[in-house]
């Protein structure tokens, strides 16, 4: 099983501080996977959610338009353009980069992680 690191990332997390700390303790090889709670934005998730129009096949198209963003694929398409400026970076380093989102809590998410890949929770906390 290779190696891997679970890097949490929100808004409030700068993509340069994000790669200081994982050329201090990735090795070539190991697997970088970016958690993105899910929905990216809350404030334009809210906002999204309030449709206002004169006619319902409006609100139909405007639900539609909702729903594509907020789906699980245009959730993950969003967070991979956010954590792109590290790729570059992480390819010199010769480390995989993924990107997973997740709703819920982040302890819960890499829970699942742990459970997934074998390894114990201290581990995963470490």
């Amino acid at each position: 099983m290779e190696s891997q690191i679970l890097v949490p990332f929100n808004s409030h997390v700068r993509i340069r501080d994000i790669i200081s700390v994982i050329e201090k303790a990735a090795k070539p090889g190991m697997r970088i996977v970016f958690l993105v709670r899910c929905p990216i934005d809350i404030w334009e998730w809210l906002r999204d959610h309030w449709v206002t129009t004169e006619s319902s096949r409006d609100a139909m198209l405007a639900g539609r338009k909702i729903m594509d963003k907020y789906s699980l694929e245009g959730q993950r398409a969003l967070a991979e353009k956010i954590v792109a400026p590290c790729g570059h970076a992480l390819q010199k380093m010769e480390v995989k980069a993924t990107v997973d989102v997740y709703t819920g809590s982040l302890s819960s998410a890499v829970e699942n992680y742990c459970r997934r890949d074998g390894t114990s929770r201290n581990a995963c906390a470490e």
